[in-house]
Formats: structure tokens, sequence, C-alpha cells
């Protein structure tokens, strides 16, 4: 049997087909452009558009694999949350869908904790973010609902990304709490919810009737429409498996959904990735538990900020040429391997747009500092590469803290994994062997996948010894002992840079 997996981004559409008889062994890939706009608050997605990508995926897989096409049994999805689309009872949407970046519900969402003086402490013991905006699903559904009135009438219910496309995919409107997680109303005590909590809703002034019902964590969506199994070669009926948000998907992928392992994602962003056996929350490095893709463990996604993309402006914007186009990674590995370990006191803190976990802060900056006469281009290459892994090192302590286990195994996945050289500079700066995936590229498409054929043979979401393999890996780095002196030295400096340049307050307006 084959397997169809879906990965629904900001920029683009992934599908993948796999073949579950030999490995979940990558048969056919394709993948459709997205567009976006920002313009201050405001951060919106044509929905129709996203649907149409889905579509010219699906028509591709076939063309791509026509043979294999009508043997394929479930379909799978993942991709981006915190992404709201209002819909209309057979799941047109009747607006743009606004983005995790967008910032509109952010006062309506602080107007909840202004009165309600127990609010606050009420969503941490249930949830446990409280309500502040700041992109979060709740904050899109309260400017919706008190905002555009004329569109919250029209609608019939608000889904995030993955939600949308498998109403598309079956006529069926529902979400799961997973996928509820970022619209702040469900009960995360307890990895069984399915429905929303009384009094979440209550404080927050929610239309429970524009909500969409909760199914158990891997059950069957709904059975694909015939119009689009027409367009995708496949069975009118066949079963469409709830989403996985990214995270989720990429914590099966490298396995960080096991005790003692981590996955570590570095790309646009760099994320890490464990789990927890219960519901808990550190502000004060910004760590909070999710439902994931297991029924027995909630999933730790701490997100360290801009990473890959930092690298690719300092490579392209500020040591390219612009008479001389082309890929700014040209030539990385080779700058990584003509630098030694250090960079030769040359430090890059990847702060562009501001920081994350474990310290948040919108207007924090980065640079490049330490440099010398003795230091050049590949010893800035280098630094950028190790400024992104330091970043990493500094969330990993609290991160074992707070889920009580050390990281004994680093999966690396995202684009980094594709560079041999970056894969051992972060095994090198974690002071731990690091594996990198086999195919980073395809990993979240073909983790929904494998994930969905898996909850359909167990009849549901499975859990403990029958938790979803990790996608295969590639090269594995043990971190070089030479190079430890060097990197505790440059990780002490990092911090303390961090603790200089904050109170500049370089990013505020």
């Amino acid at each position: 049997m084959h397997a169809i997996g879906i990965d629904i981004g900001t920029t683009n559409v992934k599908g993948v087909l796999v073949d579950l008889d030999h490995d979940a062994a990558l048969v056919a890939d394709a993948s459709a452009a997205l567009r976006w706009q920002r313009d201050g608050d405001v951060a919106e997605q044509d929905a129709a558009a996203l649907w149409s990508a889905v579509l010219d995926v699906l028509g591709a897989l076939r063309a791509a694999t026509p043979d294999a096409v009508p043997s394929v049994g479930v379909i799978g999805l993942c991709g981006q949350y915190s992404s709201i689309v209002p819909v209309d009872a057979d799941a047109e949407p009747v607006a743009p869908m606004r983005l995790y970046v967008d910032q509109r519900g952010t006062a309506p969402s602080l107007e909840v904790l202004g009165r309600h003086e127990d609010a606050f402490l009420i969503w941490v013991e249930r949830h446990p973010i409280p309500p502040v905006g700041g992109g979060l699903a709740l904050g899109h559904v309260l400017s919706f609902q008190l905002d555009s009135p004329r569109v919250h009438d029209r609608g019939h219910a608000y889904l995030e990304a993955g939600d949308y496309v498998a109403a598309r995919l079956t006529g069926t409107i529902a979400t799961t709490q997973a996928g509820a997680y970022l619209g702040q109303l469900v009960d995360n005590r307890t990895l069984d919810a399915t429905g929303y909590d009384v009094e979440l809703l209550r404080l927050a002034g929610v239309d429970a009737d524009h909500l969409p019902p909760l199914l158990p964590l891997g059950s069957v969506v709904g059975g694909l429409r015939s119009d689009v199994a027409a367009v995708a070669g496949v069975a009118e009926g066949m079963p469409v498996v709830t989403p996985l948000t990214d995270s989720a998907a990429q914590a099966v992928a490298t396995g960080a959904d096991r005790p003692g392992r981590v996955g570590a994602v570095i790309g646009t962003t760099s994320v890490l990735l464990s789990s927890a056996p219960t519901m808990a929350a550190d502000f004060d490095h910004e760590l909070f538990t999710m439902p994931g893709a297991r029924p027995d463990r909630y999933l730790v996604s701490a997100e360290n900020g801009i990473a890959g993309r930092a690298v690719e402006h300092l490579l392209g914007a500020v040591l390219g040429r612009a008479d001389a186009p082309g890929d700014p990674f040209d030539g990385f590995d080779a700058s990584l391997a003509a630098s030694p370990a250090g960079a030769r006191g040359v430090r890059f803190l990847p702060w562009l747009s501001g920081s994350m976990s474990p310290q948040n802060d919108a207007a924090m900056r980065g640079g490049i500092v330490g440099l010398s006469l003795e230091a050049g281009r590949d010893d800035v290459v280098r630094a950028a590469a190790e400024g992104v892994a330091h970043g990493l090192r500094w969330l990993l302590g609290p991160l074992e803290a707070f889920c009580s286990e050390a990281a004994d195994e680093v999966v690396l996945t995202g684009g980094a994994a594709r560079s041999a050289g970056w894969v051992q500079v972060v095994a090198d700066v974690l002071e731990r062997p690091v594996h990198a995936l086999a195919d980073p590229t395809h990993s979240g498409a073909c983790a929904a996948a494998t994930w969905a054929a898996a909850c359909l043979e167990a009849g549901g979401a499975p859990g403990g010894d029958e938790a979803v393999a990790t996608q295969p890996l590639g090269r594995t780095c043990d971190p070089d002992p030479a190079a430890a002196e060097v990197h505790a030295a440059a990780q002490a400096q990092f911090t303390a840079a961090f603790e200089a340049l904050r109170p500049l307050g370089l990013g505020r307006p």
C-alpha cells in the first residue's frame, strides 16, 4: 500500500507518495509555491490559492506515478499552525487566512485578561498559555468576531490551515485537541479532550457556534470527495486522517516524541523538540507542553528564533555581491572546513529579528563581533553556523530541565541537515552526537504519511512502543573533543553578548 503526505507551509505546499510496504520509501514528491502578504500588523494568505496549490500537488503526484497512485490507501496532513481561515458550511473561505504573524488579535486578547482578574491563572492552570495575542489563533478568532462582524456572520467555522485542507478534501469540518491548541479554549490537563472548556469559552467571549467539533487524535476526518479523488487518481472515499502541526510532524520524523531524544530543526528558524509526560509551563524560558502526535505524551516545541534565514541573509545580502546573484550557500561547506573551531574569535549573534526561547525579546538584534585582522570571510561564514548552534545550546539546558530528561540523542532536520559541515558544527557545539535525517526536505510530509497509515491500522494515534518509527537517518557526526574547550568559551561569550546588547533595545522603533 502507498500513502500520500501533504505538508502545508507558508511559502509552499509539499506532497509525497511513500511505499508503506518498503519502509515508507519515497516514491515521488511535488511542490507548489504560495504567496502571502504582510503590512504592519496584517499578515494574510489567500486560502483559495492554498487549496489550488494542494490540488496541483495531488495532480503532480498522479502524473509522476500513474501506476502507484491507485494503490494509495490513506492521506496524512501536517502544516503551519496558529493561522486561521473563516469558512462557510461547505468549507469555502469567506475571508483571507490570517497567519501566525498577524497581530490584530493582540488587543482583544489582552482585553480578556483585563476583564477577568482570575483569567490569567485559569488559563495557566488549564491550557497553559494565557491569552496574550501576538499571533495566537484565539486572537485571530476574537478579531474576526469583534472587528469583522460581516465575515463572522457569513462564516460557519474558524479553521487552522491543516483542518481547512482536510475539510476541502473530505467535506467534513473538524479539528482535534492538538489542532485547537493555540485557539486556547481546550483544557489540556489530559490528552483525551473532545470538547471545549466551558469556563475558557465564557472568559474569552468566543461564539462557540463558530468552533469546529473536536475529533479524537489520529481518527479519520472523512472520506475523500469524488472531485478531489478524480484529480489525485485515487479512490473516492479514501480515509483522510486528522492533521498534525508541523512541529508534531517533525517530532515524529526525528523521534523527538520519545523519552531521551531531542529533535533539532534548523530551517528558516531553529526549533528544539522533545516530549513530557504531563502538562507544564516555564514562563521564564518560554517553554510549554502541547498536544502532539501521541495520546500518552505531550510535545515540547521550543522556538529558538531565526536561524537559517539569518545565515542566508548574511551570505547573500551582507557578504554577497548584488551583481553576482546565485545560491548564497555555494561554497558554504568549503568555508566551514577552511576556518577552525571558534572561527578565529569571530562570533555571529543570530538575533536579526528578535530572540525567542530561552529569552524572548522582539527588540533584540544581532551582529558580528570579535573581528580581527586575522579573520577573513571563511571565519565569518563559520561563525554564522556556530552562532545558530550556540543558540540551540543555550536553549538545550532549560529544555532538559523542563522535561526532566537528558538529551541522549539529537536528531537534526531542516536545511542545515543537508550540510555535512553544519551537522558537524552542531555536534561540536552541543558536545553530543548528532544524527541528520537522510531526507530533511520531505521529513514533515513523509512523517504525516506514515503517521496517518499507523493511525489507520491502530484505530487511532499510536503511543508507547507502537509509536511511529523515525524517518531514516543519514550521517552521524560525533563531537570533536579537541573543540570542546573552544566552544565552551564561545558559549559564555554568546550569552554575555546577549546580556550586553539587550539593554540597547536596537530593534525598538
